[in-house]
């Protein structure tokens, strides 16, 4: 083929020790880890049962088998991150996914991708706890986890599902919360970048007191933050949109002056309207001309998008008696995100222009006749212009969460414990789309006649005014204003929890000293969602923000589950410790989707089994082999449940239809013919503009869950004999069954005219094109059918590795060193069993989407001297490789950077007690103010390329600094 188929968490938040840093979790900060290992030494002499992530079973260790990196508050804080996602963003077992440098494509969140398996695979967790999603998809917006209030953030990486059920195939993050903060702390932060742009603003007050002569003990935070948008202009490298193939300017053919897509051959020479590529402009008088330049999006887009953030959050919990404990949070969340785009167009949507339109020259009439075929004096158009006169695109995101926790854990006996538990989330959206073009009433004002020297609508209702787009400053400000369109959509998610476990000491075997211990439990989980756009979303009135569906879907699901771990053997030769741990979940889901398009509901239910099987082996003191085999689920959400057919956009390489493809090959050309090109447009067909066509996007009441298997095996190092240093090394491997999936648009295109070559097939059935010019791009009517199905199989391979190592210079100062890499191995995705594999480790594009090098990693470098701390990190990105090159067989020559070299960047950053109670911290992010890759825009897809680099993956704001403060009393 030429293209191819593209827990009850930590109770009383007791903190990880050193095995769990050393299981990859590397960024910490250094103090965390001293911490972490003095902590250690206290669990020895002072044991206590505490539940570690990854299980429901307390134990007196703290070690896990499955690979856990651990995120420090004081991390977070010495990064200058005013969100969670920027640290996230960084750790090498996770790709970047949705989030602040996201412009195109960002919904007001910032989301957390583990091994490239997209967000909707990863579970968010707080204290053990799912948190609301923040829309239907069933994503979390990291960005209302509550920064001050972190103690912690453990990261699981494989599947958990038989411990936390449903999403958690690719890991957990779960962010620790600090319950039993005293006192009272103000923190606030400032930043900025060297070019003086990019601000950030985070402040926050937190209190905490024990009440009822400790018994009772109640935190409570409230925070701030803004950030400033930074526009891609604002950036040389950005400045203009450039083209892979050359870099050089190269932006979009929906312009100011406005184009018409056809063949004219007094306007174009003849190889141009054989490759597809004729177009005529308009030009200020009304003429037709040869086209000239094209319309320069980037300057309008952003590389940083404006946020603000309330947070109010309270943490309480009472000691009735050993029996009955409670524990609760409130949480309220208020955000706004807003991105801008570049001035709305018609997109080449067809529009019919009457050819005695007074706006309209008679040299422009003398082009456009021979397009009046039946001779009722209207022109049938692909057009193409930028409404610039209505200034940018925006949307607003407006985000209202607030869930409720509440529960009582206790003591039954001396070895069995309970803990029930409820709660409920509800996440308000507002969606604001501002100054679109209204199509209904654009073609409304193109239909114009001359009525007495005045031009007159031919159909005057809803006030027409007559709209003139046929040149550069043509379109008055009545007539801008009376196509103006500004689209809003408002959504209500919900979730409610319910749940029950026993967990305690079973038995004890004779080969060793500690009790076998169990979990068993029950939850009940209802999710709900309705998502109700306006009229003009419904109906793709909007040339620029496409279309929306309304959506109404709820799903249940009961749960039962089980979990043990014995250890076999302890304080033997070879056999300090030989623990086994299994756990098992059964789920029954059944969901409803209510059509709210077409009407009627749909009903379906499914039922699926979980599991987890492994252990450890601690042969000498000081090595440990871990090992783990799980099978985890995923089942479909509520926006891929309940979502109807909507007009969107997608990303396509290239067209079997455009150019000159089909002439002479009598086979494809039947097929272009049979598949919607209009009869004579053969070899005249526009290919993907911009590296974009239309599409459309569902989803599929009928889906079932996907499967996923994860084998992880691993070493962990603790040398008596070199205190101070931990070492592991993990390989995992990840598959992934009946994944659910869209076929990117470049898959289902080279299936039907590559695979099937039948107009009836199924894939062929899934390309609707334009009806005036055959090309992929236009109205509602034109697209290619990505919606949603179980399809797909995925495969992820790697090894991770993890060290750190402390050291003492004289009485005062200390140095610490520590790494966290991953090698990915195989990075493997099949859209279907009919098509090839494709492996995207180390590869970037239009089918690799998100960028994955081969290596990737962080190393930290501290050192402590009585109140100043310094820290110097380093991120290492591998290279990347064009993915056509590998994956097709382009020719590097084609682009002009067919490999992104490898990148490094650097932070400083430092803390300074000034006083007991006053701390002051800083630091410059890239240090080396390093340049992201110049790779052009059409280089990958539209979401993460951007600006001509790759915006979440590269830093493009140059180098920043950020200066903070705390106080406590």
């Amino acid at each position: 083929m030429k293209h191819f188929i593209k827990s009850a968490l930590l109770s009383n938040g007791a903190a990880a020790t050193a095995i769990a840093v050393a299981t990859l979790g590397l960024l910490t900060s250094f103090e965390a880890v001293a911490q972490d290992i003095a902590q250690a030494g206290a669990v020895e002499e002072e044991p206590a049962t505490i539940i570690v992530t990854g299980s429901r079973i307390a134990r007196p260790d703290l070690t896990s088998n499955s690979p856990i990196s651990v995120i420090s508050a004081d991390t977070i804080k010495l990064s200058g991150a005013t969100s969670v996602e920027d640290v996230l963003r960084d750790i090498p077992q996770a790709v970047p996914g949705i989030g602040g440098q996201t412009n195109n494509g960002n919904e007001g969140a910032a989301t957390i991708d583990l091994r490239n398996l997209t967000e909707q695979r990863t579970l968010v967790l707080i204290d053990g706890k799912r948190f609301v999603p923040f829309n239907n998809d069933g994503v979390v917006d990291v960005n209302m986890i509550p920064a001050a209030l972190i103690k912690r953030v453990d990261v699981v990486t494989g599947g958990a599902s038989a411990v936390y059920g449903s999403d958690a195939v690719a890991g957990v993050v779960n962010f620790i919360l600090d319950d039993e903060f005293k006192g009272f702390r103000a923190d606030a932060q400032y930043g900025i970048t060297s070019r003086g742009d990019a601000r950030t603003f985070d402040a926050s007050l937190t209190y905490g007191t024990s009440f009822n002569e400790g018994r009772g003990h109640i935190v409570v935070n409230g925070g701030y933050t803004k950030q400033a948008a930074l526009s891609q202009g604002r950036r040389r490298f950005s400045e203009f949109a450039l083209g892979q193939a050359d870099l050089q300017p190269s932006g979009s053919l929906t312009d100011t002056p406005g184009n018409i897509s056809d063949s004219f051959p007094t306007i174009c020479s003849q190889a141009d309207i054989d490759d597809g590529n004729c177009y005529a402009q308009f030009r200020p008088n009304g003429d037709l001309g040869p086209l000239v330049g094209s319309f320069n999006f980037n300057p309008y887009n952003l590389f940083q998008v404006p946020q603000e953030r309330y947070q109010a959050h309270a943490l309480l919990k009472y000691e009735f008696s050993d029996f009955a404990r409670f524990f609760g949070r409130v949480s309220y969340i208020d955000t706004k995100v807003q991105t801008v785009l570049a001035p709305s167009g018609t997109f080449f949507f067809p529009f019919t222009v009457n050819l005695d339109n007074p706006f309209l020259s008679d040299q422009a009439r003398s082009v456009l006749s021979p397009l009046d075929t039946d001779n009722d004096g209207n022109v049938d158009i692909a057009f193409g212009r930028r409404t610039t006169e209505l200034g940018t695109r925006d949307s607003i995101y407006r985000n209202k969460a607030l869930q409720f926790v509440g529960g009582l854990r206790g003591d039954i006996t001396d070895s069995l414990n309970y803990e029930v538990f409820a709660q409920y989330g509800q996440v308000k959206r507002r969606q604001q789309y501002l100054n679109d073009i209204d199509f209904a009433k654009t073609q409304q004002g193109l239909l114009v006649r001359n009525v007495n020297g005045v031009p007159t609508c031919i159909d005057p209702s809803n006030g027409c005014v007559p709209v003139n787009l046929f040149g550069a400053g043509n379109l008055t400000p009545e007539a801008g204003q009376f196509i103006r369109l500004d689209l809003e959509a408002n959504d209500k998610t919900t979730q409610f929890v319910a749940g029950g476990s026993l967990a305690g000491d079973l038995f004890t075997l004779p080969t060793a000293t500690s009790a076998a211990g169990f979990a068993v439990g029950a939850e009940y989980r209802r999710e709900k969602t309705v998502s109700r756009p306006d009229a003009n979303l419904v109906a793709g009135n909007s040339p620029g923000f496409g279309s929306q569906s309304p959506i109404d879907a709820k799903y249940t699901v009961k749960e039962l589950f089980a979990e043990i771990r014995v250890p076999l053997l302890e304080d033997m030769p070879f056999a300090q410790a030989l623990t086994f741990e299994g756990g098992l979940r059964y789920s029954r889901y059944n969901s409803d989707v209510t059509n709210l398009v077409t009407g009627g509901t749909f009903a379906n239910s499914f039922t699926n089994w979980t599991f987890k099987a492994g252990g450890e082996w601690e042969p000498i003191q000081g090595l440990r082999v871990r090992g783990l085999y799980q099978r985890a689920v995923r089942a479909p959400n509520l926006q891929e449940l309940g979502e109807p057919r909507t007009s969107s956009t997608g990303d396509l390489e290239s067209d079997p239809c455009a150019g000159a493809n089909p002439v002479g090959n009598a086979a494809l050309t039947q097929l272009c013919l049979d598949t919607g090109v209009p009869a004579g447009r053969i070899g005249t067909v526009n290919g993907p503009i911009a590296g974009q066509i239309n599409n459309y996007i569902g989803g599929n009441p009928t889906l079932t869950p996907e499967k996923s298997d994860t084998f992880s095996i691993g070493l962990v190092l603790e040398p008596r004999q070199l205190p101070g240093f931990t070492a592991s090394v993990d390989y995992f491997d990840i598959k992934v069954k009946n994944a659910i999936t869209q076929f990117s648009e470049q898959v289902i295109v080279d299936a039907c005219y590559e695979q099937e070559q039948d107009p009836n097939g199924f894939f062929c059935q899934l390309i609707s094109r334009n009806p005036i010019n055959g090309s992929l791009s236009g109205g509602t009517e034109t697209g290619v059918d990505a919606s949603t199905l179980n399809a797909a199989s995925l495969k992820r391979t790697g090894i991770d590795f993890a060290a750190a190592y402390h050291f003492k210079i004289g009485e005062d100062a200390r140095l610490q060193f520590g790494i966290n890499a991953t090698r990915a191995i195989k990075s493997v995705d099949q859209p279907a069993a009919i098509f090839p594999s494709y492996d995207c480790v180390g590869l970037v594009g239009k089918t690799c989407l998100r960028p994955q090098p081969k290596w990737q990693f962080v190393q930290n470098t501290q050192l402590d001297y009585g109140p100043i701390s310094l820290l110097l990190r380093w991120r290492y990105i591998g290279k990347l490789t064009k993915d056509d090159i590998v994956l097709n067989g382009a020719d590097p020559a084609d682009y002009v950077v067919p490999v992104i070299g490898a990148r490094s960047y650097f932070d400083l950053s430092g803390t300074v007690r000034v006083a007991e109670r006053f701390q002051l911290r800083g630091g410059i992010n890239n240090l080396f103010d390093k340049q992201p890759p110049i790779v052009g825009n059409d280089y990958g897809g539209t979401a993460e390329n951007s600006g001509n680099t790759f915006p979440a993956t590269y830093d493009p704001l140059g180098r920043s600094f950020f200066i903070g403060a705390s106080v406590t009393f």
